[in-house]
């Protein structure tokens, strides 16, 4: 077992706990340590970190724990009830640096970031409410109605759509070039007619979005699915085992016949486009990289905006989709085990989460006072 010294922390800074309780803590972070250095960056892939980076997440690890001791109660144990009171106080920022200051948004997100990295090596499934990007951050997700669910399809199939080659005046068509040469990744001056087709006929954002609809795809996931997942007889997208985020199962999501269109469509498209030649995702952004949480927030907010879609004071980002999933299948069932089974949750606590008051019923409810 290694000592505080070696964890890179000084004896002070664990003296509110007892000499037994000590020695836990200490085997504890540890063990924390070996994992993160083993598997800790990529727990499937059993890659780990840089032992730098190690140190540092342990450090930043061990400063929430005081947190917790100076707030709450003192003890070994770091539950996910402890992180998610660590995680309203970074969003609040009662949570500060030693000279009083508040932490940068950044500064925020590594936080987190380290304690995904302590749940996930405890084989917990934990899901902050807020989470932080170096810019701002993000409060968790409110669900779409039903009827902003069926817009934003709607809208999908009509996103980036230009005016026809032949109905344009010349000056019209070399400004519109300079927009297709940005989508389609070309030199302007490789232009040519046939480009306005592929545009307009694109089905790469309306089965993006269809599947998402319907599956709740997390941000991760959507930008490790492949083509070799989806089976056509079946109209199913088969996830192996080990390649899901925060699950380590195999499971086939079912797909309607519209979504199964769509995405049939886009397959189609797909495999005569050169950015995709050797590539197995099935979806990348124009740059050519797989998607994430930053350019498909983008996209849902074009998508809003093309759509009529506004906030009303609600976050809306990606992983609203698997909030409207939990939310309205839970109001049909109240079951969270269906509800859990259906977005790929290991517990009725976490499949919880994505269960709000059904967002149609909160003017009516207003009406009745």
């Amino acid at each position: 077992m290694s000592s505080i010294q070696d964890l890179g922390l000084a004896e002070d800074q664990i003296e509110p706990l007892n000499h037994r309780q000590k020695n836990v803590y200490v085997s504890r972070l540890s063990q924390f340590t070996e994992y993160l250095q083993k598997k800790g960056k990529e727990p499937k892939k059993k890659i780990g970190y840089a032992d730098k980076s190690v140190s540092v997440k342990i450090s930043r690890f061990h400063q929430l724990v005081r947190y917790v001791w100076s707030n709450e109660s003192t003890g070994t144990q770091f539950t996910t009830d402890h992180g998610d009171t660590v995680n309203a106080a970074l969003a609040d920022d009662s949570f500060r640096r030693k000279d009083g200051g508040r932490y940068s948004e950044g500064s925020k997100r590594k936080f987190n970031d380290a304690l995904r990295n302590w749940f996930e090596f405890q084989g917990e499934d934990w899901e902050p409410e807020i989470t932080f990007s170096d810019e701002r951050a993000t409060n968790n997700a409110d669900p779409f109605k039903k009827s902003e669910l069926e817009t934003l399809t709607e809208a999908s199939l009509t996103y980036k759509s230009i005016p026809t080659y032949d109905n344009i005046t010349p000056d019209e068509r070399d400004r519109w070039k300079t927009h297709i040469a940005q989508e389609l990744g070309k030199p302007k001056e490789e232009v040519v007619p046939a480009d306005w087709d592929e545009i307009n006929n694109c089905w790469k954002i309306p089965s993006l979005v269809r599947t998402t609809r319907e599956c709740g795809w997390r941000p991760d996931l959507i930008g490790r699915i492949e083509v070799g997942w989806y089976d056509g007889e079946n109209q199913t997208i088969d996830i192996p085992e080990g390649e899901a985020p925060k699950n380590d199962s195999a499971w086939s999501e079912p797909l309607t016949d519209e979504a199964a269109f769509m995405l049939e469509e886009w397959l189609s498209q797909r495999s005569n486009m050169e950015m995709y030649d050797g590539k197995k995702e099935i979806w990348l952004t124009r740059k050519g990289n797989p998607y994430s949480s930053g350019p498909l927030n983008d996209l849902l907010r074009n998508l809003m905006e093309e759509a009529g879609i506004k906030p009303h004071g609600r976050n809306l980002v990606w992983y609203s989709f698997r909030h409207s999933i939990g939310t309205y299948v839970y109001h049909e069932y109240t079951d969270l085990e269906i509800v859990s089974e259906k977005l790929r949750q290991n517990t009725r606590d976490a499949a919880s989460r994505y269960v709000h008051p059904l967002p149609e019923l909160k003017r009516d409810a207003s009406k009745m006072l």
